[in-house]
């Protein structure tokens, strides 16, 4: 998934995951929020996702100030992940209208092939005939 702010693409797993120690504790610091609290809102987040065919009013997560905060939290780890330089004030200050996710392809779930439908992707003369062994 993809954190998209003011137009830049930042990926958020990542983000999270790429954390440093020192950004972690400038975050608790400056916003009270630790890591497992960031991981849970993002968890909330993914299950709250709208499916395929489902409306969804994405103002809905942001009723709540623990993910408000945790957004704010988001965002500032994406912006320090990608080698910008800001406080979580900065990093955050900018119109609600700027802000977005992507859902990545890998992201999605896989959908398994049935093993006993054909396969319609190649054509049986075009395959290479096996090499024969040689005696030299």
């Amino acid at each position: 998934m993809k954190l998209i702010v003011c137009g830049t693409k930042y990926p958020l797993k990542e983000a999270i995951q790429g954390a440093t120690l020192r950004n972690l504790y400038v975050l608790k610091m400056q916003t009270g929020i630790g890591i497992k609290s960031l991981r849970d809102t993002f968890k909330r987040m993914e299950a709250s996702a709208p499916k395929p065919g489902e409306e969804s009013d994405p103002l809905d997560f942001l009723e709540s100030e623990d993910n408000l905060l945790a957004l704010q939290a988001m965002v500032w780890l994406c912006k320090r992940h990608a080698g910008e330089q800001c406080t979580v004030s900065e990093a955050n200050d900018f119109p609600m209208s700027q802000i977005g996710f992507e859902t990545e392809e890998a992201d999605a779930v896989p959908v398994k092939e049935d093993p006993t439908k054909a396969r319609t992707d190649s054509d049986p003369g075009d395959e290479r005939p096996a090499l024969e062994a040689s005696n030299t």
